[in-house]
């Protein structure tokens, strides 16, 4: 779930925030920002997560692909940058694959 104060931040628009905060080192709160942008309905919060997909830290990029499953913005971007992520994970990723393919069930129930 979400943090509250990075929900907020979204709510408020306050991408400038959100992006600094993504960029940080710091991975709990990196998720928590990916978690967050993840109940946007705009480009910037998009932006943020597929940036947050070329993490090498696996917990920020699984955030970033739930995100990508949840957000609604450009529902159809979202699942084509799925599908070239799921095209490019090395052998034993799993967790990631798995996860992408969640977000592809999410993305398609959301344009029923």
């Amino acid at each position: 779930m979400a943090d509250n104060k990075y929900v907020k931040l979204v709510a408020s628009k306050s991408w400038k925030k959100l992006a600094k905060l993504a960029a940080g080192k710091d991975a709990d709160t990196v998720v928590a920002v990916a978690e967050a942008c993840g109940t946007g309905r705009s480009e910037e919060p998009y932006n943020i997560l597929v940036d947050l997909l070329a993490s090498k830290d696996n917990s920020v990029k699984l955030a970033a692909i739930r995100g990508l499953g949840n957000l609604r913005y450009d529902l159809s971007s979202q699942a084509t940058r799925l599908h070239w992520l799921a095209e490019r994970l090395p052998e034993g990723s799993d967790d990631l694959q798995a996860a992408i393919s969640e977000a592809l069930a999410d993305l398609r129930d959301a344009k029923k």
